[in-house]
């Protein structure tokens, strides 16, 4: 009988990067894919991606509606306690032998707490990491103790997921899923990204991406009025603007986006989700991205295009020499922009290595989640170097 994998999608960031290996799981035999789709995919104001898994060819075995409109903490408490109701109750209907999850978010972690308290498995992509600008370091340490089975990306993530106590025999480093998708893209042209994206490119090019942070160095409305506010005095420089996360105060990220667009709607492209694929293919024809996003350390470093990183979200992610990380105040980062924007950086930026591996994360994960030894229930025990 075929091992069921129930797989977990909340944004259309994490689903980019799962996308393959929901091609691995359901080509495989001796695995069943019973995907998840919840969080943002579901909602109006985020783009309802869900158009963009169905779309991929994938039929979701639950839909799971969680958030509700609003984003200050009160809420997003009140939502992350009804999301842990409604996965139980959706695992408790499909019976999963595995729960993949991806990353930090809120519904990763409501997810794997059901999981958890079901006695179903628990396998973690990208555990390990830090991001000490956000609450994300709790909630992505407190699912890796919540897994038993451990997708790290570098050996230093797969060291500290131990340190956290996880036998190593059950935490792998096969890299980035990121790097399977980038080894076989195919990018679409700047002819195709206007047609149906709207994009107007200029003489120099920049998109930004930012999602509020509770933890960082200051609120989500202070730093994004900083950001554009830097942006807006770039001269001979197009704007591309991504929609914002559905965080805690992702309200004021939005209303200032909103505001900054209609003033500077003649060279400024807002679009509410590009797709992973159209994300990467107008990011390959950027002369450089800002923002906050885990994007701006990691697919731009792999794409060689510059980053500026703004605040402290990604602080404990490796860092490459293709990012430059200003104060937060307008004159700073606006340096750091122009900086960016520079032949002389578009070269350094195409001289960077990386540290996540080489691809083949999604058919090495596959066969993991086909044939490891998972007890019933997954007990564990808390694993300590040198005992």
């Amino acid at each position: 009988m075929a091992r069921k994998i129930a797989v977990m999608t909340g944004t259309r960031a994490d689903f980019g990067l799962l996308r393959n290996l929901l091609t691995e799981i359901e080509a495989h035999p001796a695995l069943e894919l019973q995907l998840i789709a919840t969080g943002s995919h579901l909602s109006k104001t985020h783009g309802e991606t869900i158009t963009e898994v169905e779309g991929a060819g994938f039929t979701p075995s639950a839909l799971v509606s969680i958030w509700a409109e609003g984003s200050d903490a009160l809420q997003a408490a009140i939502d992350t306690g009804e999301a842990l109701a409604k996965f139980s109750n959706t695992l408790n209907e499909l019976d999963p032998d595995v729960v993949v999850v991806l990353g930090d978010r809120l519904e990763a972690f409501a997810m794997a707490a059901a999981a958890t308290v079901l006695s179903i498995p628990v396998a973690h992509i990208h555990g390990g990491e830090l991001t000490e600008g956000a609450m994300d370091d709790a909630l992505r340490h407190s699912i890796t103790k919540l897994s038993y089975l451990h997708f790290a990306t570098t050996e230093e993530h797969a060291a500290r997921v131990a340190r956290l106590g996880e036998d190593p025999s059950r935490i792998y480093n096969f890299g980035a899923p990121v790097l399977d998708v980038i080894a076989a893209f195919q990018p679409m042209t700047r002819a195709e990204l206007s047609d149906r994206f709207g994009v107007k490119f200029g003489e120099r090019n920049l998109m930004m991406t930012f999602h509020p942070a509770a933890f960082d160095v200051a609120s989500a409305k202070e730093m994004i009025g900083e950001l554009l506010g830097a942006m807006g005095e770039l001269e001979n420089t197009n704007l591309v603007i991504t929609g914002t996360n559905n965080d805690i105060g992702s309200d004021d990220v939005r209303a200032a986006i909103a505001e900054f667009v209609s003033k500077h709607g003649s060279t400024t492209t807002y679009v509410e989700s590009f797709g992973q694929h159209g994300y990467l293919s107008i990011m390959g024809e950027m002369n450089a991205v800002t923002g906050n996003s885990s994007s701006t350390v990691l697919e731009a470093p792999l794409m060689h295009v510059p980053s500026v990183l703004i605040g402290n979200r990604q602080e404990g992610r490796p860092m490459s020499q293709s990012i430059l990380k200003p104060e937060v105040n307008r004159a700073a980062i606006k340096a750091a922009l122009e900086q960016a924007l520079t032949p002389e950086f578009a070269a350094k930026a195409r001289e960077v290595g990386t540290p996540f591996g080489k691809p083949g994360f999604a058919k090495k994960a596959a066969e993991v989640l086909a044939t490891a030894e998972i007890p019933n229930p997954p007990k564990k025990k808390f694993w300590q170097e040198n005992k």
